[in-house]
């Protein structure tokens, strides 16, 4: 079966809106051919990768953080013809114009929902914000089926009431490393007797570092605490490198000490999540939808501190290894990390880390997507089974 992805960013850009189809696609590459449509958010952009077949649109110039390419419509078109299925990821805006195409060319279309997108107040940024999600309305309006993450998030959306009856929920492929001990003993010669409080993610306003930055001048063992981060960070992050100097400006002023350890991947980041006495996602808004280092920190054993967000949340009820605190509220988070911190093994203990297991099992993602892909092209029923 021929597939056809679309996303205007794609691994090796690090996101959960791009780490989630990587998994997703490689999986189905062992049984279809997956061609993927992205724009080249670098210059020279490659990927090594001998599964999928990844073409780079040319574009004129970027807005925000989308792509103006008018030549991308005449590339759609092409692909589209030769493809049994189209996935859309979403958010975009430059994917409308696949849905279009794809609905005329009677193809059956997936929107993989990851969020929905709410950028910060201003004239400017609530044309984009009301132009982009105008763009996600239809495209989900034209896909046959919209997959997202949990039922928490996507009702908690307004424009759920629309589209409630063609969607499906499955959690997002959570894959369990196994931890780089060269790289954990590394970690631990720089903690020495140090509390780590740990990040994983981009450096991004939707994420609310700065309050937990706050947070930290409120525990009473401050000088013992240091602040580390694991995941692409300033220039690294499209349209984000001012937000990364805020963070910045804002450890050195409360002189909190910290580490950037840049991306990290594979059996490294297990050990970032191992070497941490907990984890902090102190997300302010809609557009994180779930967070998946939740639960790859909790896999290894860490606990976790993340907003009382729709979704964000779930990761946390599921499996009681953490805290939940209000949104934007400093004074929660430290209350939250003394808590934990007296109390490890009430967070985690070996039954609940293989409890965490049995929820986020990747192999039952994998089964999802094969149904879905086999549901689309009947014929394929005998041959998937």
């Amino acid at each position: 079966m021929e597939i056809l992805f679309f996303s205007p960013y794609f691994y090796p850009y690090i996101s959960g809106l791009t780490t989630y189809p990587y998994k997703i696609l490689t999986h189905l590459s062992k049984k279809h051919k997956i061609t993927v449509l992205t724009f080249p958010y670098q210059k020279e952009l490659t990927i090594n990768n001998q599964q999928l077949t990844i073409k780079y649109l040319p574009y004129f110039f970027r807005f925000s953080k989308g792509f103006i390419s008018p030549p991308s419509i005449f590339y759609f078109y092409y692909y589209a013809k030769k493809s049994d299925l189209i996935i859309l990821n979403q958010p975009n805006f430059e994917g409308l114009f696949l849905a279009i195409i794809g609905k005329i060319l009677h193809k059956k279309i997936v929107s993989i929902l990851h969020c929905q997108v709410f950028l910060d107040s201003g004239f400017f940024n609530q044309i984009i914000n009301s132009f982009l999600n105008l763009s996600v309305f239809i495209q989900l309006w034209l896909s046959n089926n919209i997959i997202a993450y949990t039922e928490d998030y996507f009702k908690s959306l307004k424009i759920s009431r629309f589209f409630l009856k063609k969607t499906r929920f499955v959690l997002p492929p959570i894959e369990f490393l196994k931890i780089n001990q060269k790289k954990l003993k590394e970690f631990d010669r720089l903690k020495t007797d140090k509390i780590w409080l740990g990040y994983a993610g981009r450096i991004a306003s939707e994420k609310g570092l700065e309050y937990l930055v706050q947070s930290i001048n409120q525990l009473y063992a401050k000088n013992k605490v240091e602040l580390v981060f694991a995941g692409p960070y300033g220039k690294d992050v499209s349209g984000e490198d001012k937000y990364y100097k805020r963070i910045i400006n804002l450890l050195e002023t409360n002189v909190v000490k910290h580490h950037f350890f840049g991306n990290l991947s594979d059996g490294d980041l297990s050990a970032f999540y191992k070497a941490i006495d907990l984890l902090v996602l102190p997300s302010i808004n809609q557009t994180e939808a779930f967070g998946m280092v939740q639960a790859e920190a909790m896999l290894t054993g860490t606990p976790v501190i993340a907003s009382n967000l729709p979704g964000v949340r779930v990761p946390i009820r599921l499996t009681k290894m953490g805290e939940i605190v209000k949104p934007k509220n400093p004074q929660q988070i430290s209350k939250a990390i003394i808590k934990i911190l007296k109390n490890k093994n009430k967070f985690s203990n070996n039954f609940l880390i293989n409890k965490a297991k049995k929820i986020f099992d990747i192999n039952k993602t994998y089964q999802f997507y094969d149904n879905l892909v086999c549901q689309s092209h009947p014929n394929l029923t005998e041959a998937v089974k």
